[in-house]
């Protein structure tokens, strides 16, 4: 799961791969502007940006050069009909990570997806283990010291987010931006209580939770993960 901004000003298409990358369990923004991506990504925090080259108002190459001039360091990747190669690396030296040409296939480009996300705080390998957990990222099972549970999809969301991003302090508000969409009406309160019930369902009777709290600092997945 990751959250993805899509600039795109073709409705029906920016529709059409929001759809497609759903079904992969990611949280898709869509701004249909230049404007109206920098502007989200001036508020939420996003793993990933694809971005079409002909925008309206600001163009694509414009936002990838000022995302990178903020010092964004996640992966964007380029969609555009446009496929000179001057024009293919005008992108590339603006700080875009990969390039797709229209028309594409959707499988194509779910697999650039994964492909840019499985660099460092990308996605995670099909299974991780945590100390006392097993977690299967495709499937969403997770396993306690050995028993099968069940979470709900924002716990799985949460922990899956902690686990690619260890060692690292997250406020309520800070996974807020990081996990649910922007237009969401959810709250710090809701991502603590999502938060209370997940450490509850994750710790095995008379262990400590593999996710730490800290009154000021917000919570953390402390150690490294095996994967596989």
């Amino acid at each position: 799961m990751a959250k993805i901004l899509l600039v795109e000003d073709d409705k029906n298409l920016a529709l059409s791969i929001c759809d497609f990358l759903s079904t992969e369990g990611n949280t898709i923004e869509h701004a249909s502007t230049g404007e109206d991506g920098l502007q989200l990504l001036e508020c939420f925090d996003f793993e990933l940006v694809i971005l079409d080259w002909q925008l309206p108002g600001i163009d694509g190459l414009e936002v990838c050069r000022r995302l990178r001039r903020r010092n964004f360091k996640q992966p964007i990747l380029f969609l555009t009909a446009m496929g000179d190669v001057d024009f293919i690396e005008t992108g590339l030296n603006a700080g875009a990570d990969d390039y797709l040409l229209k028309p594409f296939h959707f499988r194509e480009l779910v697999a650039r997806v994964r492909s840019l996300l499985r660099r460092p705080s990308g996605l995670l390998s099909s299974v991780v283990c945590f100390g006392y957990l097993t977690v299967e990222i495709e499937s969403k099972t997770v396993i306690v010291d050995g028993r099968k549970i069940t979470l709900a999809p924002k716990e799985f969301a949460i922990l899956e987010f902690l686990l690619r991003n260890p060692n690292r302090h997250f406020s309520s508000k800070a996974l807020l931006k990081s996990i649910w969409p922007s237009e969401n009406e959810s709250s710090e309160d809701s991502v603590r209580t999502i938060m209370h019930n997940l450490r509850r369902k994750i710790t095995p009777e008379g262990k400590d939770c593999v996710i730490k709290t800290a009154a000021k600092s917000g919570y953390i997945l402390e150690g490294s993960a095996q994967q596989t």
